[in-house]
């Protein structure tokens, strides 16, 4: 996980990141609320949507996110799918729990 996102940018992008990634948990559950036929597509949403709040694990969580726009089929649909890819290629900024699990470590020689 450390070597797949470049860094862990602070400042105002660290917070575009973070407001990225809130809307695109919002458009997730506003989504995902109506188009849910069974409990473990509920679920499904919601662990996808806290895991998107947190910043935990997500590039993964971005994809699986993109995946579920995109079996939408409508202009919402694609319009989520490429703010999760986006989020998938830039990481998930600073304030996000994969920072302080996976972020720059110093290298003491």
């Amino acid at each position: 996980m450390r070597g797949y996102t470049a860094s862990f940018p602070r400042g105002s992008a660290g917070a575009g990141l973070l407001l990225l990634r809130l809307a695109l948990a919002a458009q997730l559950l506003w989504q995902g609320a109506g188009a849910a036929a069974a409990w473990w597509q509920t679920l499904l949403v919601a662990l996808l949507s806290l895991m998107l709040c947190a910043g935990l694990l997500t590039p993964v969580a971005a994809a699986l996110c993109a995946c579920y726009h995109l079996m939408s089929f409508d202009h919402n649909g694609l319009t989520g799918a490429a703010t999760a890819i986006a989020l998938v290629l830039m990481g998930p900024g600073a304030y996000a729990a994969d920072a302080r699990l996976f972020g720059r470590r110093k290298i003491l020689m």
